[in-house]
Formats: structure tokens, C-alpha cells, sequence
């Protein structure tokens, strides 16, 4: 397996193991790749308290700002950006968190963008 830490000389080569290395050990049974059928895409979905999240990953053209704010009305996005931001820092990645769903980092010679979304239902 690929692993998310390697350094790869294209963003795009983050993709994969960003889902299946990291996502996987934070999220565990919780995390699941999904390949849409209906043409929207790859999904990486995080399924915690009945509810489906959709974690993107983009490159970033500058680093956002520390805000502080949390998720508006749904702990649960709290939860996992908690998580995620908690496993950044123990492999040493310091990161900052805004509007209470985005998360940046910067990782050799990236900035790494981090959306959380809640999905209605598991993308078809």
C-alpha cells in the first residue's frame, strides 16, 4: 500500500493513500472509498453516528487562517476534524482549522486542503 507520508512528486499521488493510509487508521471500519456510479466522482466517506461525511482533499494556493470556529450545529464534524487534526499533529504536521470544516497543512512542497462535508446519503 501507498503510504500518505511518502513524497511524491505530483499532488495527485496524494489522492489514494490520503483515503486509504490515513483516513483508515484514524476511521478504521468507519471509512470506506466509494466509487460513484452515477459519474460524481471518488468518495472518501466517514460514517460515524448514523450520518455520512464526505472527506475531500485539494490543494491549497496559501495556508487559511486558525479561526478556532466549530462545525454550526453538528458535533459530529467536530468529532472527525478533531481526529484527523489530532493524527496530523502526532506525525508531526502542524495544521490549522477554519469555519469549522476545512483543515490545511503543509507537507513537503504542498498545501494540503481538507473539506469535511455531510452527505444526505452514502453517494450512489
Amino acid at each position: 500500500m501507498r503510504k500518505f507520508l511518502n513524497n511524491y512528486e505530483y499532488f495527485w499521488e496524494y489522492e489514494y493513500p490520503f483515503g486509504e493510509d490515513l483516513l483508515r487508521s484514524i476511521f478504521e471500519d468507519n471509512y470506506k472509498r466509494v466509487y460513484s456510479k452515477s459519474g460524481e466522482g471518488i468518495f472518501n466517506i466517514v460514517t460515524m453516528d448514523n450520518k455520512y461525511y464526505s472527506i475531500d482533499l485539494k490543494k491549497g494556493a496559501s495556508m487559511l487562517a486558525n479561526d478556532g470556529k466549530l462545525a454550526f450545529r453538528d458535533a459530529t464534524k467536530d468529532i472527525i476534524r478533531t481526529k484527523i487534526i489530532e493524527k496530523l499533529n502526532k506525525l508531526g504536521i502542524e495544521c490549522t482549522a477554519n469555519s469549522g470544516k476545512f483543515i490545511c497543512f503543509k507537507y513537503h512542497n504542498f498545501i494540503f486542503k481538507v473539506e469535511i462535508v455531510k452527505k444526505a446519503a452514502m453517494p450512489a
